[in-house]
C-alpha cells in the first residue's frame, strides 16, 4: 500500500525536483500523529478523527495488535480499511498513470 501511495504522489509531482513536496507534506506528517511515536489518547477529539483517517494509523493499530497477541474483531476493522483504501489507490494510481501516458 505504501508503495500504491508513493506512485499517486509521484503521478501529482509534474518534475522529479517537485516529488518531496508531497512527500513532506503527506507522509512525514503522518508519521509523526498515527500514533507511531506518540498516543493518540492524549490528542483532542478532532485530531483523532482525522488522525484515524491515515493509513499509517490503522496499520500500526494492526501491527500491535499482532505483535502482543491481542488481536480482535476490531481489528477486522483496520485491515479492511486498509483493504478498501488500497483497492481506491492503486485505482486512482493507475487512472492517473494511463492519462500521463496518453498526453
Amino acid at each position: 500500500m505504501a508503495g500504491a501511495t508513493k506512485g499517486v504522489f509521484a503521478g501529482l509531482a509534474p518534475y522529479i525536483d517537485n516529488l518531496n513536496l508531497p512527500v513532506f507534506l503527506f507522509i512525514n506528517p503522518m508519521f509523526l500523529f498515527s500514533g507511531t511515536f506518540f498516543p493518540l489518547d492524549g490528542m483532542p477529539g478532532w485530531v483523532q478523527f482525522l488522525v484515524n483517517l491515515l493509513p499509517l494509523t490503522h496499520l500500526v493499530n494492526l501491527t500491535r495488535a499482532a505483535t502482543f497477541n491481542t488481536l480482535s474483531p476490531a481489528a477486522l476493522w483496520d485491515l479492511l480499511y486498509l483493504l478498501v483504501l488500497t483497492a481506491v489507490v492503486a485505482c486512482v494510481s493507475i487512472r492517473r498513470m494511463k492519462a500521463r501516458l496518453i498526453k
